[in-house]
């Protein structure tokens, strides 16, 4: 089973090596489709080997399991580049989902507010002080900006 996948994924990977380009980075940079998110796509049908059986895969992953073979359990692959469509395997490692936060919060990539560094507290914290749900705490602060405003309240 494991030299199919090897296999199978080979083969994609040689079949979409034309159209990615290297810049002054060393990036390399995938020209193909392009995720609302920023990520390269690319279709893999009949490659049930791959994570959850995906049929749309991101090119970063298919680099990833091409060139360092299978990706640890609960593990997402991280781009030290900063890069979104980027799949130099020399610049992705696998990590956790927490790994990735720490690390987007270190570059400055994480959207979002702060809570402990704007409210002194947790979102928990401050939304069970508000009486409300952690998601409806960020809604307020995403829809309205204001933690306190409540549209059904006037």
């Amino acid at each position: 089973m494991g030299r199919r996948l090897h296999s199978n994924i080979s083969q994609k990977w040689h079949s979409i090596q034309h159209k990615i380009s290297v810049n002054n980075d060393g990036c390399w940079i995938w020209n193909g489709y392009v995720n609302s998110s920023g990520y390269g796509m690319v279709i893999c049908e009949n490659m049930t080997d791959l994570p959850q059986n995906s049929y749309h895969v991101t090119v970063h992953k298919l680099s990833y399991l091409y060139h360092h073979g299978r990706l640890p359990k609960d593990c997402l692959i991280m781009h030290n580049c900063d890069c979104r469509r980027c799949c130099n395997p020399q610049h992705l490692t696998a990590g956790t989902h927490l790994q990735n936060s720490h690390d987007a919060r270190s570059r400055g990539r994480l959207r979002g507010v702060d809570y402990i560094k704007t409210y002194g507290k947790t979102r928990g914290e401050f939304a069970l002080e508000l009486g409300i749900a952690p998601a409806t705490l960020s809604n307020r602060l995403k829809k309205w900006g204001n933690p306190y405003y409540n549209p059904t309240k006037r």
